[in-house]
């Protein structure tokens, strides 16, 4: 399997949701609304990334947050297991794929 990537999975109270994996032990499940907003976040950084030093959003559906750092070369992610860095074209193809309708 090739990381980052995202898919559906079902949530037995809050459906359909969004399964933003970093690596087969880091992942963030997101509500559809959570997707785009995260969408929407990494497509601003990527596109001018002087403009914010973080992103921050804690999902309804996971025990965890997403909190990044963002860099000149992309976001470094702050998770349980230790950082983990997202490169400019992994953030433009994650933004992407949570821009569900």
């Amino acid at each position: 399997m090739s990381y980052p990537l995202v898919k559906r999975v079902p949530h037995r109270m809050l459906g359909e949701m969004l399964r933003m994996m970093l690596s087969e032990q880091v992942y963030f499940d997101l509500t559809l609304e959570e997707g785009r907003t995260l969408s929407r976040a990494f497509t601003a950084v990527a596109y001018d990334f002087r403009r914010t030093d973080s992103l921050y959003l804690s999902p309804v559906g996971s025990d965890g947050e997403f909190s990044a750092a963002v860099t000149p070369v992309g976001l470094d992610v702050e998770t349980a297991n230790g950082g983990h860095h997202l490169s400019w074209d992994d953030v433009t193809e994650l933004a992407e794929r949570l821009a569900v309708e």
